[in-house]
């Protein structure tokens, strides 16, 4: 069930959608169940939309109507009004009387309806499958109920309930699918989609009261209702003492002692709650009373007029002495108007909240604060707190908004750049890596600042974005920051802008070389954390992974956010990076797995590609695309191409494992420019044997070869042990017979190689297969086994297998020591594509796909030992020698 309307609700629309087409065998009946508004009739109505697309079932929908058996039953037989006439007389006519439209003699009586109704649906049901749609099901009599579960486990009936918990005992017993709240991501887009022209503080405020309920952020955003109107009837009903101990429950915004309310309302009668509960606007919990819903708190706060909102909120001031954070939010809202003490008791409030985690009441009484302080720069200041604030709350509309009020306020350097830290920190989480960027250079262009700390936080946080993204602009603005970050104590900071901005020249290489790990038992200091992570990332740059790891690993402790690191919040992906880089892919995929912390859409997208990128590794080829393709719909490219490039690399790789290179190289080939260029220096040119392999598969040499120049350009003079390898493994793979054995013997005996363990056997698999085909079988033995240990050891279970395959063939087919094994379609491929005709001319001769012809192609070269189409030839030359397949 595809429905897009629906926000939210991905997981439940496709459980329906299962269920809607399972077999008949399968329990038909559902009950969706949730509160009120929380979407129950929406997500009937997208099945009800759903059926009538699949076309699979007649649909008839019931609306619960308490007491009014006669009239539900009336509508579900209208409903099927076109199938009565087919029927037998003695269920179709009294059906029709039922309706009004048969003979006055054949009309049931009261008590009979029922069984009308049972016979025309089970007879119905018999030429036209069903689907009945009950909503609002709790309003329904439990007798036509029974009657609907009933024929459903008799006939090809299928029943779709909706209805508030507790359900009726007749659909206890059968499959639930209960409607939670929503996220709050999910609960931010529905309010957005339904209403863009509410302030940051109004939205922040709508999402905080409405606790996710989709009918509560559509209605306090727009008052106008139908569930507000109905809460507001019932409240109207109410005796004046419960209506007036609900405006006081209303202010406090949370639950309240009922006893407090009581003497802060100066309402004697004890008993006033029990209307209200029998209502179902409060329930009684072991907090105090407590709304059962966000709008019948909304519509008990608007039943009361402005005047006697300010006097509940002073009465319920004077009772609260115990807790004196609520007690000034209730004061300001009672007594509006500036002046220092009540913004000092703001702030104090804002404190409080802040250390229990209240983030929405910390950025309000900050905000409150701000703007009832009587001095410009104590204000300034209050609003650059509520930045931060705002920032912790994870609601970058509020931060914008804030942000750009202190922008107005002040053109302090020093103000401006410690409010820039919060603010593009925001930006930078929600994966808005241009407009962070903007904040950041706008706050280091604003003027000198007194703090070296603001400084590194503001360039950390610059770095990040100028690494994620590969923009040329953000790589030329980060070099005017440059001089201002060299006189700073930290120069391990500008070391690391160098890395970004000249990775040839290789910055960080002299500091690493003096640089080692902590022990795993010591806890570094916030200071040495700080400078562990900053040296982690320099150490992964240079790929000096082993060194990376450890470092990374005490910079985060069991901080895994990484937000109270000085270094910014890249610190946990470096981490996974520098681990998938060792070969330690159990720890990585612990730490990018979908439960780490973070929980930013930055975050995610990030952890979401190293978890696609592992599981193509590891072979686990559909879980990548599937991944990958997941990702991409909620990635900005251009703001992070690190994640992108490695979820072109995910799926490059799951299609060669599957044996389609040409994919595997179109998906490779876009991780570089159409000049040659790495899109991303260190991601990019990391795959660069993979795609000079795929090349080779796919008679792109020239391609191959600029690409390769283009990597060895990026990689400097001295090229890093690692960058040497992976080019040593790529000329090996473009070279011919006579020069590829050096290149191949310098990428597997480099001693450093084994730091990097899954290209140490990549190396040593191609170098195998090389030496299977052109010289000693005994030496490519132990080498492919030496590949396929490795493999083994960190989970590439796929490459693992490829080298155990190469190990039990023979010597090469090409040199004619055993015969060729290939099928009948294979060599009318390899015919084809000898004489010339690239894929789609060969699938359309064959009647065959295109990428199977691909897929054949592969197979050809791996059973005959050659490396492309050029050498085809000589396989098809040898056919006479050769026992053709039958």
């Amino acid at each position: 069930m595809d429905d897009t309307t629906l926000i939210g609700r991905a997981a439940e629309i496709d459980h329906l959608s299962r269920w809607l087409e399972s077999a008949p065998g399968e329990p038909r009946v559902m009950v969706v169940t949730g509160g009120r508004g929380t979407g129950k009739s929406a997500l009937l109505a997208a099945a009800v939309r759903f059926a009538h697309r699949a076309n699979r079932h007649h649909v008839v929908e019931v609306i619960g109507d308490a007491g009014a058996l006669l009239s539900v039953a009336r509508r579900l037989l209208l409903q099927l009004h076109r199938h009565l006439d087919g029927l037998p007389p003695s269920i179709g006519e009294p059906a029709l009387a039922v309706l009004g439209l048969g003979s006055p003699a054949a009309a049931p009586g009261p008590d009979e309806v029922l069984s009308v109704v049972r016979a025309t649906v089970a007879s119905v049901a018999a030429t036209t499958p069903l689907l009945l749609v009950a909503d609002d099901a709790h309003r329904l009599d439990d007798r036509l109920l029974a009657l609907l579960t009933r024929v459903a486990s008799t006939a090809p009936v299928a029943v779709l309930a909706a209805t508030r918990l507790p359900s009726s005992a007749v659909l206890s017993a059968y499959p639930t699918l209960p409607l939670p709240a929503l996220n709050d991501a999910d609960a931010a887009e529905l309010l957005d989609r339904r209403h863009r022209a509410v302030s940051a503080r109004s939205r922040a405020a709508i999402l905080h009261r409405s606790r996710g309920n989709p009918a509560a952020l559509v209605e306090l955003a727009d008052p106008t209702g139908p569930l507000l109107h109905e809460y507001g009837a019932a409240i109207e009903r109410l005796p004046a003492a419960t209506r007036t101990l609900l405006h006081y429950a209303a202010a406090t915004a949370q639950p309240a002692d009922p006893a407090l309310l009581a003497a802060a309302a100066d309402v004697i009668d004890t008993d006033v709650w029990a209307a209200a509960e029998r209502a179902d606007l409060v329930i009684r919990t072991s907090d105090g009373i407590a709304f059962t819903h966000p709008l019948a708190a909304e519509a008990a706060y608007r039943d009361a007029p402005i005047h006697v909102r300010r006097r509940a909120h002073a009465d319920l001031a004077a009772a609260l002495t115990a807790h004196p954070e609520r007690q000034a939010v209730h004061l300001a809202v009672a007594g509006p108007g500036s002046g220092e003490a009540v913004a000092a008791r703001l702030e104090a409030a804002a404190k409080v909240f802040r250390g229990r985690g209240e983030l929405f009441e910390a950025t309000a009484a900050m905000q409150d604060a701000a703007e009832r302080s009587p001095a410009p720069r104590d204000a300034v200041r209050r609003l650059a707190q509520a930045v931060a604030d705002a920032r912790d709350l994870r609601d970058t509309a509020w931060v914008t908004e804030l942000h750009a009020r202190v922008r107005t306020s002040t053109d302090d350097p020093d103000v401006l750049a410690r409010t820039a830290r919060p603010a593009a920190t925001a930006m930078l989480e929600a994966g808005r890596n241009h407009e962070a960027y903007g904040i950041v250079v706008a706050a280091l262009r604003a003027g000198a600042t007194a703090s070296p700390l603001t400084v590194t936080q503001l360039t950390m946080i610059a770095v990040a974005i100028a690494w994620l993204s590969c923009d040329d602009d953000h790589r030329a603005q980060l070099a005017t920051v440059l001089p201002t970050v060299e006189a700073l104590p930290h120069s391990a900071v500008a070391v690391l802008v160098r890395e970004i901005l000249e990775p040839a020249t290789h910055p960080g290489r002299q500091l690493c070389d003096t640089l080692s790990a902590p022990p795993p038992a010591v806890v570094p200091d916030p200071a040495d954390r700080h400078q562990a992570a900053v040296s982690g990332m320099i150490a992964w740059f240079e790929d000096r992974c082993r060194l990376a790891a450890g470092l990374l690993h005490a910079a985060l402790g069991n901080d895994l956010t990484g937000r109270g690191l000085t270094s910014g919040l890249g610190t946990l992906p470096a981490l996974v990076n520098a681990l998938t880089d060792t070969g330690d892919w159990d720890q990585a995929a612990r730490y990018a797995g979908p439960g780490s912390p973070g929980g930013t859409p930055a975050m995610e997208m990030s952890l979401a590609s190293l978890r696609a990128q592992l599981h193509a590794l590891r072979g686990e080829n559909d879980l990548a695309v599937s991944l990958a393709r997941q990702t991409w719909k909620h990635l900005d490219v251009t703001g992070n191409r690190a994640a992108h490039v490695r979820l072109l690399r995910a799926c490059a790789l799951a299609a060669l494992d599957n044996g389609d290179h040409e994919e595997g190289y179109r998906y490779l080939r876009s991780m570089f420019d159409l000049g040659g260029r790495p899109l991303h220096p260190h991601l990019s040119a990391r795959s660069v044997a993979e795609l000079v392999l795929a090349a080779v598969r796919c008679d792109r040499l020239a391609e191959a070869r600029t690409i390769v120049d283009q990597v060895r350009l990026g990689a400097g003079a001295e090229p890093s042990a690692r960058m040497s390898v992976l080019l040593h493994l790529s000329e090996a793979l473009l070279s011919d017979d006579v020069s590829a054995e050096a290149h191949f013997r310098r990428a597997t005996e480099d001693p450093a190689g084994p730091e990097w363990l899954y290209e140490h056997a990549f190396a040593h698999l191609h170098y195998g297969i090389w030496l299977r085909r052109h010289r000693s079988t005994r030496d490519a033995r132990c080498t492919l086994t030496y590949a396929a240990d490795i493999f083994d050891r960190i989970g590439a279970l796929g490459l693992a297998g490829v080298a155990r395959r190469e190990v039990s063939v023979g010597a090469p087919l090409a040199g004619g020591r055993r015969g060729m094994t290939l099928t009948t379609q294979e060599w009318q491929v390899a015919e084809l594509a000898a004489q010339g005709l690239a894929n789609k001319a060969i699938a359309d001769q064959l009647l065959i796909s295109a990428r199977t012809v691909a897929t054949h192609l592969s197979r050809v070269y791996q059973k005959t030992g050659i490396s492309g189409r050029y050498q085809l030839e000589t396989v098809i030359a040898m056919r006479s020698a050769t026992a053709r397949p039958r």
